[in-house]
C-alpha cells in the first residue's frame, strides 16, 4: 500500500516530494512542443504534412480530433487545452497572424474561419491604411454589422504595427521561447494549484535536503517521518479499516511517528542517554511541528547526529518488533555515532582533496619526467577464490627499475582493491624516503575520487574508512600525484597482479624476471 500519493512525489523537494519525473506530464510537455512546431508553422516536413491532412478546411486553435485520426494527431489536440491560455502573437507587421482565431487577443478566440476568406485573413487587413482605426468596410463584409460592432467596443484600441515580423510567444517564459522543461514546469504548477499543494518550510527542506554529513537512505528516513509515511499503527488506521492495536513496544494506544521516535518509553531512554539529554516529554505530537521546534533550539552542526540516532532508532525498532531481536539503547547509540563520525571524515577528508589538487593540479605534468613514477594495479574477482592481487612497478627518474612487488590482499570491491594497492605503493614510497612520485593507474574512477572531481558513493565510504589514515598522509604531500592511463600503458603491472592472485604468491624483486614470463609482457616500451 503506497504510504504517499504519487502527486506528492513528483513535486519538487522545495514543495515537500522528492522531484521525480511525472512521466505522464513529461509526455505531455513533449505533445505541447508538437503543437508549438505547428502554431509557428514550421517548415519542417511532418508539420506540413500534418496540416495538410488536418487542417485544409479549419485552423488549429479551432479544430477537433476525428475519428480516424492518428494517435499522435489525437495526442497533440488534446494538449491544446493546456497550452492555448500559454500562448500569444506579438504583433510587429502582422503579415504573419491570422486574424481570426488566432491568440493575438482574447477575443479572436471566441471567432472560428467561417470561410476560406476568414481563414486568409491576417491581422494587416483588417487595419485601415492611415494605420489609427479599424478597416471598418472589411470588418462589416467578413463578420456583418453585429459583428463588427461588437469588435468595435471589445478592442477600441487599434494594433500598432511596425517593420518588425510577428513572433509567437510562450507567456510562461520571461523571453517568449518555448521548451519543453518551460512546458513541464507549467503543468507541474497548474496540478499544484488544482490539489493546493504548499511549500515545505524552508528550515525543514534545509534540514532534509542540506544537512551535510547525512546517508541518502537517512534523508529518505526522515522525508517519509515528515510525510507521515512510515508504517505505524495510526498511519494504518487512518488508511484501512482497521482497530488500532497501539504501540508495539509499550502498548500505548496512540502509536505515531513522533510517539515511536521520541515518545516511546524506550525512545525516552534513548534520548536521555544521548549527548543532547533531550526531554521529549513537552515535545509537539506532529513531526513538521517538532522538527521545526528542534531547529529553532538546537545548532546546525547537531543534526547529522539527531537524524542519524532517528534514523538507528527506527531499524531497531523493526528488527524488535518484526525480527524478536533485542538492541539497547547504547548500541543504537554506538551505530549513531559511528555513521555520522565516519561521514565526517569522508567529508573533511574529501574538501582537503580538492583545495590541494586544485592548487596542484596544474603543476602535475612538469614532474612526470623529473620525479619517479609508480604503477598500480589490483586483480579482483567476484568468487573470492585465491584473494585479490596487487601488484606496483617503482621507476627512477630515468625510467629504469627500482624494484617491484606482488601481493595478496583482502578486498571487498575492485574499487577497493585499487584503492589498497596504492596505499602500499604509498607506503613503500614513503619508507624509501622519497619525497617526489606520480602513480599510475588505469581505474579513473579511483583517479577522480583521489583528485577531488567526484566524491564517492555510498558503497566506496567503507573502503575509504579503511584507508582514513593512508588517504590523511596523501594530503600532506604535496609533491604526490595520481594520474589516469589506459590499460593497455598499464599491461606489465596489470599482468603481475593477475599472477599474483591465480598463483597465490607474494613477492618483492629488482630485477625481471624472477619467473618464467613471456618477455614481451616483462619489457613494455609503451610503459617504460
Amino acid at each position: 500500500m503506497p504510504l504517499v500519493a504519487w502527486r506528492h512525489i513528483t513535486v519538487s523537494k522545495q514543495q515537500g516530494g522528492l522531484g521525480l519525473k511525472d512521466m505522464v506530464k513529461f509526455q505531455q510537455s513533449l505533445h505541447m512542443k508538437c503543437l508549438w512546431s505547428i502554431a509557428r508553422d514550421d517548415n519542417s516536413l511532418w508539420v506540413q504534412v500534418l496540416k495538410a491532412k488536418y487542417l485544409q478546411r479549419t485552423d488549429l486553435w479551432s479544430c477537433n480530433r476525428t475519428t480516424r485520426c492518428t494517435s499522435l494527431w489525437r495526442a497533440i489536440i488534446a494538449v491544446k487545452p493546456l497550452l492555448k491560455d500559454s500562448v500569444k502573437w506579438q504583433l510587429g507587421n502582422g503579415r504573419s497572424c491570422k486574424a481570426v482565431g488566432q491568440p493575438w487577443h482574447e477575443i479572436w478566440m471566441h471567432y472560428s474561419p467561417s470561410n476560406a476568406a476568414q481563414r486568409k485573413l491576417v491581422v494587416a487587413d483588417l487595419v485601415a491604411e492611415d494605420g489609427d482605426s479599424w478597416n471598418t468596410h472589411k470588418l462589416i463584409q467578413l463578420f456583418g454589422f453585429h459583428g463588427a460592432l461588437y469588435i468595435a467596443l471589445n478592442l477600441p484600441q487599434v494594433p500598432k504595427l511596425s517593420q518588425r515580423q510577428d513572433r509567437l510567444i510562450f507567456t510562461a517564459q520571461h523571453n517568449g521561447r518555448f521548451t519543453i522543461k518551460s512546458a513541464y514546469n507549467l503543468l507541474v504548477q497548474k496540478d499544484q494549484r488544482m490539489h493546493n499543494l504548499t511549500h515545505l518550510p524552508a528550515d525543514l527542506y534545509k534540514l532534509i535536503w542540506k544537512t551535510r554529513d547525512v546517508l541518502p537512505r537517512a534523508r529518505i528516513f526522515l522525508w517519509r517521518a515528515i510525510k507521515e509515511a512510515l508504517p505505524v499503527d495510526q498511519v494504518f488506521s487512518s488508511r484501512m479499516s482497521k482497530t488500532p492495536t497501539g504501540c508495539l513496544l509499550c502498548g500505548d494506544l496512540n502509536e505515531t511517528v513522533v510517539h515511536v521516535l521520541f515518545k516511546c518509553p524506550l525512545a525516552q531512554q534513548l534520548w536521555r542517554l544521548s549527548q543532547f539529554d533531550l526531554s521529549t516529554a513537552g515535545l509537539p505530537d506532529n513531526m513538521v511541528h517538532l522538527l521545526s521546534f528542534l531547529v529553532k533550539q538546537l545548532e546546525d552542526r547537531q543534526f547529522p547526529t539527531i537524524i542519524s540516532i532517528m534514523w538507528n532508532w527506527w531499524k531497531d525498532r523493526c528488527k524488535r518488533v518484526y525480527e524478536g531481536k533485542k538492541v539497547n539503547p547504547q548500541q543504537t547509540l554506538a551505530a549513531a555515532s559511528y555513521w555520522t563520525l565516519t561521514l565526517e571524515k569522508a567529508s573533511l577528508l574529501h574538501t582537503k582533496y580538492l583545495s590541494h589538487n586544485c592548487h596542484h593540479e596544474q603543476h602535475y605534468q612538469e614532474h612526470v619526467h623529473s620525479s619517479f613514477t609508480c604503477w598500480i594495479d589490483a586483480s579482483w574477482t567476484h568468487s573470492g577464490i585465491g584473494g585479490t592481487g596487487a601488484a606496483y612497478i617503482l621507476l627512477d627518474k630515468e625510467g629504469q627499475l627500482v624494484h617491484y612487488q606482488l601481493n595478496l590482499m583482502e578486498a571487498t570491491s575492485p574499487f577497493h582493491a585499487e584503492l589498497l594497492s596504492l596505499k602500499e605503493a604509498f607506503v613503500s614510497v614513503l619508507q624509501m624516503g622519497i619525497s617526489q612520485c606520480v602513480f599510475f593507474t588505469d581505474c579513473l574512477l579511483l583517479q577522480s575520487i583521489i583528485s577531488g572531481t567526484t566524491e564517492p558513493e555510498a558503497a566506496d565510504w567503507m573502503a575509504f574508512n579503511d584507508t582514513m589514515g593512508f588517504m590523511a598522509d596523501w594530503i600532506k604531500q604535496p609533491q604526490f600525484y595520481c594520474i589516469h592511463v589506459g590499460r593497455e600503458k598499464n599491461q606489465l603491472a596489470d599482468n603481475l597482479s593477475k599472477y599474483a592472485r591465480t598463483k597465490g604468491i607474494c613477492y618483492r624483486g629488482f630485477t625481471f624476471p624472477f619467473f618464467q614470463y613471456p618477455c614481451d609482457v616483462i619489457c613494455n616500451d609503451s610503459m617504460l
